[in-house]
This record gives structure tokens, sequence and C-alpha cells, in this order.
């Protein structure tokens, strides 16, 4: 009964939300021209937080300011009539993007913001190297025939990298990439496409190195670069005397101008519901095979979670023992591990780890997680353990005592069973919440479910469908694992 239940409860759910995927049978909303940049003046203005473009907006009065986190939501607002316009880089939207979603380039800004590729500050001789490499390629042509191909083109997502030759061995250059759109840099399953990506695979095999991609969200990506985590960040970073303060840049590779978006009125939606599901679910999962995003993401979240539930609750038990114990030094260290553990938001807690202090250890993002997640979750199952046992009746392990039993196998036998019944219900309730925290691990570019479902919506654009996807995902995975702690008490009792 209760399956049915959730059953129905679930596809009711879903249903509601899928309603609200863009272009399910709506109309297009009549946007506005323009002319010149003043046009925008007593408008609805959206940009990107940490831009360029914020800098410039967010002093104005005579507008009307909408800051989102990413392009993602600042189309799907010009898209939804919250925005009437939206400013970024005119090249952040491919022509076959802007028919697809039903927005248009109504005009490019005059500004010219040229972009390079990042160093940490200080001597750097690989930035010495790739500024020469880049100089060379500009004198001889070969940089305006690479944006050409990627820039000059409807549709970007379709060209090829062209053949370099086989990739150098040896120590690998670590790239990050703090954009995801074509023609910048994107990936296509395995494979980073893009004009910083053809650059980048020229540049190594200029130096005789590999180069390796990962892709950091922009809050997290001069941290990682600051770490040492990457040696170069790329993603159309603009050139500017306050960015230059802190970081350095080679020679810059193109320049991008201001661009203001606005719904395409002339498009109207016909696709009716089904269809829109039909179209959303071949652009965010089939196109590209981009199901793999979501079942490698899942792999992810699968083994962070499990292993800090596991380690955390060993390292836990420890933590109760201290808790404990007789003896005042161990009971203090223990009490101010769980008070400092608790005061710290498990996201900073994850970026000092990542970054400070397992920085140099040569762990992975993965494996920094894992210990993060198990540190923290301790500090609340020690409590859980320490309250759970307490609730046993001391008379219980002084009868144990007299029957012969010694204080291990009273507590084995008489004790823990009985608090593994009372610790349950709320050690079930940390667990499933640990699994959904683990939804913040792409700040160190883990691609975990969630970051996953915003590779996805970078490139497709649909601020639903994805999100929708990994939303049933946690569900079923949190129902898993609590039927699956619910199956260890029944056995054990």
């Amino acid at each position: 009964m209760l399956m049915k239940r959730t059953k129905r409860i679930l596809f009711l759910a879903c249903t509601a939300l899928l309603f609200l995927l863009p272009g399910c049978g709506k109309e297009s909303q009549q946007g506005f021209d323009l002319q010149k940049e003043s046009d925008i003046i007593g408008h609805k203005v959206a940009y990107n937080a940490g831009s360029v473009y914020e800098i410039m907006m967010s002093p104005r009065t005579d507008i009307t300011k909408l800051c989102f986190n990413t392009q993602t939501d600042c189309i799907e607002a010009v898209i939804g009539g919250q925005a009437d316009v939206m400013v970024n880089d005119d090249c952040i939207i491919p022509p076959d993007e802007q028919r697809r979603l039903g927005v248009r380039l109504a005009l490019r800004g005059e500004k010219n913001f040229p972009c390079g590729l990042v160093f940490r500050k200080g001597p750097n001789e690989l930035r010495e190297k790739l500024s020469k490499f880049i100089d060379s390629l500009i004198a001889t042509g070969e940089m305006q025939a690479i944006y050409d191909r990627w820039f000059l083109c409807d549709t970007p997502s379709s060209v090829q990298l062209p053949d370099m030759g086989p990739e150098p061995s040896g120590e690998p250059i670590k790239i990050g990439e703090a954009i995801n759109l074509p023609p910048v840099a994107f990936p296509v399953e395995q494979e980073w496409r893009g004009l910083e990506p053809e650059l980048l695979q020229r540049f190594a095999r200029y130096v005789g190195r590999p180069v390796e991609f990962q892709f950091y969200p922009t809050s997290s990506a001069v941290p990682a670069l600051q770490a040492g985590n990457i040696d170069i960040l790329g993603g159309a970073i603009f050139i500017t005397e306050e960015r230059q303060a802190t970081m350095d840049f080679a020679t810059s590779h193109f320049s991008a101008h201001p661009g203001y978006y606005v719904k395409d009125e002339t498009i109207k939606e016909r696709l009716g519901f089904w269809g829109g599901i039909k179209q959303a679910f071949h652009n965010n999962l089939i196109v590209e095979n981009r199901w793999r995003y979501i079942t490698g993401g899942l792999w992810e979240t699968v083994k962070i979670a499990v292993l800090s539930i596991l380690l955390g609750s060993l390292f836990g038990a420890g933590i109760c023992w201290m808790r404990m114990s007789r003896r005042k030094w161990l009971k203090q260290t223990a009490k101010i591990y769980i008070d400092v553990m608790r005061g710290i938001p498990m996201l900073v807690f994850l970026m000092i780890m990542f970054y400070v202090v397992l920085a140099g250890t040569g762990m992975g993002a993965t494996a920094v997680a894992v210990v993060a997640f198990a540190l923290n979750f301790a500090a609340y199952v020690s409590e859980m353990f320490r309250t759970a046992i307490q609730s046993v009746s001391h008379g219980q392990t002084e009868a144990g005592l007299a029957i012969g039993f010694t204080r291990w196998q009273t507590f084995r036998y008489i004790v823990f069973p009985q608090a593994l019944k009372s610790v349950m219900p709320v050690y079930k309730g940390e667990a499933i919440s640990l699994v959904k925290n683990t939804s913040i691990v792409g700040y160190i570019a883990i691609q975990d479910l969630t970051r996953a479902s915003d590779m996805i919506r970078n490139r497709t654009f649909d601020a639903f469908f994805p999100l929708l996807i990994v939303t049933i995902i946690y569900f079923i995975l949190a129902w898993l694992l609590g039927k699956a702690l619910d199956l260890c008490v029944k056995k054990k009792g």
C-alpha cells in the first residue's frame, strides 16, 4: 500500500514539473528591438554574477537588474519573460542554439574585451612559452584560422578537432575550464572541443606534454588555480586591470564584445506537451550521449556517499568512545572536535580541506571529499551513538557482568542491540542527509550527479529537465539507503 502511494505521489510530482518544461506548448512572448545600447533603459536586464557585465550593470539605476548564477538561468529568464534582455558575450550562444531556444542576438556592444588564459601570479615558464606560442600563431595567421573554424560556424558543436598527431607523454598540463559552451570550450563525450581546447592541444605538442581538461564552476576555478590544482585556467576570461593585479595572463587569443539577447518573437512553439517532453529527453540525454554524464555522476555520488558513511561511522564510534572515556583530556578533545565540526558549514569545510589542508598531498578530489564528509559525519553520529548507549539502563550492564560476561561481551550482546534500535531512526536520517549534501562536491571539480546536470544544462540551456532527472535519482538513492539500513537492523534483531 505504501509503495503504491509513493509511486502515485512521485508520478504526480513529475507530471507537475514537466508542465514547467520550456517549449511545452507555450507561445513565445513578444520581445523588443534594440537599436543601441541605451535602449535597455527602463527594462529588466539579466546578467551573470561575478562577470564583467555585473560590474557594468550593478551601479546603474536606470534599469531593473536581475543577477543570476549561470547563463542558463539568464536565458530562461528571457524566454520566460522575467527579463527583457540578457547581456553576455556576443559568442555565448551560437546561431543554431539561438534558433532552438527562441532567442536572438539583438545588438553587439561597442566595447572590446580581450580574453586570455590565466596563470598564478609570479614568474612562470609555462606562461612565457604559451605567450610566445600564441604570438607565433597570430603572426602566421593560424590563430585567425582557429578562430574562424569555431566562431564563424552556425553549429560549432558539430566541428571536429583537426588531426594534430599523437599526444605527447609525460607529466600532463592541467587545464581548468570555467566554461562549458560552444564555441569557446565544451566536452563531447570524453573529448573537449572549441577554440581553447584546440589551442591548448596544439600548445601541448609544441612543449611535448599532454593536456588534461577539467570543468570547474566559476566560483571555485580561481581557488583551484591559486592552490596549484590546475596549471592554466581558461573560459573566455576577460583581461582587466583588477584581475591582472592578482593573476597573470598569457597573450590574448581572441576578443569578445557585449551581446544583448532578447526573445525572438518570430518563433512560435507548437510542440505540444508530449512533443516538448520528447524533445527535452532527446536534447538532454540522447544527443552526444549526454546520459553518460548522469551515469558517471551517479557512480561518483554513490562512491562518495557509501565510503563517507562507512568511514564516518567507524570514526564516529572512536569519537564516541573518547567522549565517554573517564580520561578528561580524551573527553575534552572529543567535545572540541564535535563543536568545531558542527560549527563549520560543510561547503566551507570541503573547500578548506581541498584547497588548503590537503592541497599538497596529491590526494584526488574524490578522496578529499570522502575524508571531509566522513569527518563531518563522524561528529554527528558520535553523539547519536553516545546518547543511544546511555539510554540503555546501567542495570543491564551490571547484570551482564554478574553472569560472567566481560565488558566487551556485555556491550556486544546486551547493550549494542538495544542501542542500535534506538539510534537507527536518527542515524538513517543523517545518512540520507549526507547523500543529499554530496551535491556540493562539484565545487572541487568532481562530476557528481548535480554537476552532471549542470554540465547538461550549460549545453542545452534547459533549466528543468536535467534537474528533474537528478531529483528523481536522489529520491531513489535516499529510499534505497533507508531500506538497506532498515534491513540491517532487522538482521541484527
